[in-house]
């Protein structure tokens, strides 16, 4: 009896996925604790800030971790790479429109777009550094 693989790979997409969602959570608490402590100041940084700019930090950093998860998912399953990235993906834009509230702001509807395209460019990365010598 010979063994087949599989297309999709439930322990690669869940370890992909679970880097995205632990990275993110990780930059959300770290972001809080830096714009809420407020050090030897008076005044907390979070008065201090514009907010569209962390937004962006938020998007940009967000998209990072949501390629880093496809990224990992690639690795694990090298003969399958796009589409166990594909779902990872999936599964982060899922969690993004579950937790998040309706798309009011177009760093919000930007980061539901891209959330697939990076997973799929972190797949892309993978194979691209399996070939380097």
């Amino acid at each position: 009896m010979t063994h087949k693989a599989t297309p999709l790979s439930i322990r690669a997409i869940a370890i992909g996925f679970a880097t995205d969602m632990f990275l993110t959570q990780l930059f959300v608490l770290a972001l809080m604790i830096v714009l809420f402590d407020p050090g030897s100041s008076s005044e907390c940084l979070a008065q201090r800030v514009d907010f569209h700019l962390l937004d962006l930090l938020g998007l940009s950093w967000g998209l990072l971790f949501t390629g880093l998860g496809g990224f990992v998912t690639a690795r694990l399953t090298p003969a399958f790479r796009y589409p166990n990235a594909l779902m990872t993906g999936g599964l982060s834009l899922l969690t993004s429109l579950s937790i998040n509230g309706e798309p009011n702001e177009w760093t919000y509807v930007v980061g539901l777009l891209l959330t697939i395209p990076a997973a799929l460019t972190g797949a892309w990365v993978s194979g691209r550094w399996q070939q380097k010598p």
